[in-house]
């Protein structure tokens, strides 16, 4: 059985020793502090269920000495019951002591003069164990053979910082937050971490009732400051109808110990069993059945959020509407700083020959960041979750979603939640994947925001890039659709979010390949963000053939008298044709070898004949005239290579 323990306060050594020792003898455990500072220093280290405080601990004889009364009304101890012992007991003390509380405990529950003797202390110990100390003591708590659940794990989520030792205080700690949470029941079954971040974790338990009946919940436990925000911001902003998709509360009050506390919530026609976490139906299942579950997550759980508090703000400037809400938690939003970053994440760019942001680039985010390039648009505001995640969004076998984590719920503009959950998928829920694989995945994300169309050109694709694009393409169709959202815009939102992804690297620490493919991703996302600002080109007087402007930034190739945009190999396989094309006039064929050099550095037979060959396919069918299907731009010499022909062509009659 777990003991009960005191922390008993009083600057008479004497007193103190006497009857702490008398305590101990009855049954209870006693930490002694003989002076307010080493009262402080036992409550920032141990775990107790109450205090007796002499009301004077700097100077015995000062009349207007109420030390004790002032540690007992710090609101960091509120949740402790306090027995308060005076020498001179007067009705001002005592009334100021033992005032009322609406939502909690009073500084003391209890005011008893030295003079009364050990019995009356010992009652009146006994009576705040009984009355106030409303812990379950017999709580039996399993955690379903998952060692991942053991309170030690737990208490290092939730404090990862945490000086070792003073993790054995804080696991009593917790275990008494969770007696005390299942005051009624028998046993408690830890069945499953479901979240932790944000100094809080979040758990699927099973409760047993005396009568063996099982009751299951989600139990979101933290610092205090944490659950204290998510439980206000849930009661201020979270709907109240329990229709399907919707997260309740359990129990009204929160429930607090002196660092943690907890807050318990069902799921409206959810069973537990099947409910999984985002983050793990994105791995094990194809498109159509995410896009399922992201359209009830959209038209269902996340609407209840959105429809809520509605205003349209017309902007001129989306970066100075929109920066505020992308970076409200993060005071490192300055240019400065921002560029600072930028340039440190550069040199491993630089040094390992990837894509980095040029001074073209880094212009481009100047002018955006300052406004010299204003994004103008409609920007929806209402109420935001802020925190969406893999494991923020819960999903079942029957393409429902539920939400947790409401510490983030704010009004805000509501594209913010969309681009979050595509920032999420493109730099976590992608894994490990290496940066040559991320790379696609950006050129084609910004070809198709660019040329405003629907995904396409996958068959090539691996299955990790090819789920990727078409959630991401799903996500931005529905926001640019429900919130009237322009691409730019979107684009605009989408580079603050990924300047926040930027903000997270530190030089000073050692990154593993993945890691650093993501920020590399990211900084690449940055650099082709940017180039889709650029300003009109001017109108060049060249036609029909294809033309490559080589001072022209991104994958722009001139074919009858216009731009036409493509990924970045499809540009490459056309750059190696144009060049040969120009240089070799006599003998204008490049083979297979001479394309896959150019375009990926090296050639394999076995491995890159196929891909030329498919490459070539994507890109004929994008220069092909319209209407013209006698004539090709780029001949096949069977076996050999390919040729570009360069000679002018005149649109079909």
């Amino acid at each position: 059985m777990k003991q009960k323990t005191i922390l008993f306060v009083d600057n008479t050594a004497s007193f103190l020793d006497v009857h702490a020792r008398l305590l101990e003898e009855a049954g209870y455990r006693v930490y002694r502090a003989y002076s307010m500072e080493q009262a402080e220093e036992k409550l920032a280290t141990q775990h107790v269920h109450m205090m007796i405080l002499d009301i004077r601990l700097e100077e015995e004889d000062d009349g207007q000495d109420i030390s004790g009364l002032l540690l007992a009304q710090r609101e960091i101890y509120r949740p402790i019951p306090k027995i308060i012992l005076t020498a001179y007991p007067s009705f001002e003390l005592a009334r100021e002591a033992l005032g009322p509380r609406i939502d909690s405990l009073p500084p003391a529950v209890n005011f008893i003069g030295k003079y009364e003797g050990f019995d009356a202390i010992r009652q009146a110990v006994e009576q705040v164990f009984n009355e106030h100390v409303r812990l379950n003591w017999q709580l039996d708590i399993r955690r379903d053979n998952n060692p991942g659940l053991s309170l030690a794990h737990l208490v290092t989520l939730i404090e990862p910082d945490l000086d070792h030792r003073l993790l054995p205080a804080r696991i009593e700690e917790l275990e008494d937050l969770l007696c005390c949470l299942f005051h009624h029941s028998q046993q408690i079954n830890l069945h499953r971490l479901i979240a932790a971040g944000e100094n809080k974790v979040t758990l699927a338990v099973y409760s047993f009732l005396p009568e063996g009946l099982p009751f299951r919940l989600l139990v979101t436990c933290g610092l205090r400051q944490a659950i204290r925000q998510e439980d206000e911001c849930f009661e201020k902003f979270a709907p109240r109808a329990a229709t399907e998709g919707a997260t309740a509360k359990l129990m009204k009050q929160r429930y607090e110990t002196t660092r943690y506390a907890a807050l318990a919530y069902i799921l409206t026609d959810a069973d537990l069993e099947n409910i999984t976490p985002f983050s793990e139906f994105y791995r094990y299942h194809q498109p159509k059945a995410i896009r399922a579950v992201l359209g009830h997550l959209f038209g269902h759980t996340l609407d209840r959020y959105h429809q809520q508090n509605v205003k349209i703000e017309e902007t001129a400037s989306a970066v100075a509407s929109l920066a505020p809400y992308f970076f409200e938690d993060d005071d490192r939003f300055t240019l400065a700083a921002l560029l600072t970053q930028i340039n440190r994440l550069q040199k491993h760019a630089v040094v390992n020959n990837l894509p980095h942001l040029d001074e073209t680039a880094l212009a481009l985010l100047t002018s955006l960041l300052k406004g010299d390039l204003p994004v103008e648009g409609s920007i929806y505001h209402g109420i935001t979750h802020k925190r969406l995640s893999g494991e923020t969004i819960l999903v079942d076998n029957r393409d429902r979603s539920w939400l947790i984590e409401f510490g983030g719920l704010s009004q805000g503009p509501l594209i913010q939640d969309f681009i979050h959950l595509e920032v999420v998928i493109k730099f976590t829920l992608l894994g490990d994947l290496p940066y040559e694989d991320r790379r696609q995945l950006e050129e084609y994300l910004q070809v198709e925001a660019r040329a405003e169309t629907g995904a396409g050109y996958y068959d090539h694709l691996s299955d990790e890039i090819h789920q990727a694009l078409t959630i991401i393409h799903y996500i931005r169709r529905y926001a640019l659709q429900k919130f009237h959202c322009t691409p730019p815009l979107y684009q605009m939102g989408l580079l603050l979010s990924t300047l926040k992804v930027i903000n997270t690297y530190d030089d000073g620490i050692y990154y593993r390949s993945g890691d650093m493919a993501r920020f590399m991703h990211a900084l690449d996302s940055i650099r082709e963000i940017c180039l889709s600002f650029s300003p009109d080109p001017p109108v060049y007087d060249k036609s029909h053939s294809p033309w490559l402007d080589e001072q022209r930034l991104g994958y722009d190739v001139w074919l009858e008298g216009q731009w036409l945009t493509l990924a970045e190999t499809e540009y490459k396989l056309l750059a190696v044709l144009y060049r040969h094309a120009v240089d070799q006039t006599s003998d204008s064929l490049c083979t297979f070898a001479m394309i896959g050099k150019g375009v990926w550095g090296d050639y394999d037979r076995l491995r890159d004949y196929n891909n030329i060959q498919s490459l070539v396919r994507r890109v004929r069918d994008k220069l092909q005239p319209q209407g013209d299907n006698s004539y090709q731009y780029i001949e096949n010499v069977r076996g050999v290579g390919y040729r570009l022909i360069l000679n002018s062509h005149a649109p079909a009659e």
